[in-house]
């Protein structure tokens, strides 16, 4: 197995994909792994909104991405002295999954570290949430975080079902 050097968390911003973020500087604290978090701005979401406000979207789009870096920012400053870890950020926008796959790719990340659910109650009731669709996609290892850490993991289980994921 390789060691752990790099370390992404994929967040949308969301209480519950703060319980991954604050996990994810946890492991690189204990591993020393480099840790970046990644935010992904909806492409799908942006091109409704350009639809809807025509020549404005821009303005609006540019407050969205500014919001973004902020919260981003306010994470690693609260996180990150903590557990004496710093944290690269990085903003894109895109599709989703293929941003954080493509970026995962480009960091060779080790290790993706995502909440098990987002703010997106329809879409997860269609499609699956974001940490479902991905672990069907990536053969990255994942860890998927449902609680805040409240300490570091004693155990780890990991489930196989012999398919070409779960190598």
């Amino acid at each position: 197995m390789k060691p752990l050097v790099r370390i992404l968390a994929a967040t949308d911003l969301s209480a519950p994909a703060r319980h991954a973020v604050a996990r994810a500087f946890s492991v690189a604290a204990a591993t020393g792994a480099q840790l970046t978090l990644l935010h992904v701005l909806d492409q799908m979401g942006l091109e409704r909104l350009r639809a809807l406000l025509g020549g404005s979207a821009q303005a609006v789009e540019q407050r969205l991405l500014d919001e973004a870096r902020q919260r981003l920012g306010q994470m690693v400053a609260e996180l990150g002295p903590r557990h004496g870890v710093g944290a690269g950020v990085r903003l894109v926008s895109g599709r989703v999954l293929a941003a954080i796959l493509d970026e995962a790719d480009a960091q060779d990340a080790q290790l993706v570290v995502l909440g098990a659910r987002g703010e997106g109650h329809l879409g997860r009731m269609l499609l699956g949430t974001t940490a479902e669709r991905l672990l069907r996609r990536s053969i990255r290892p994942m860890l998927v975080v449902k609680q805040f850490p409240h300490e570091a993991y004693r155990r780890v289980l990991v489930p196989v079902d012999f398919s070409p994921w779960s190598r």
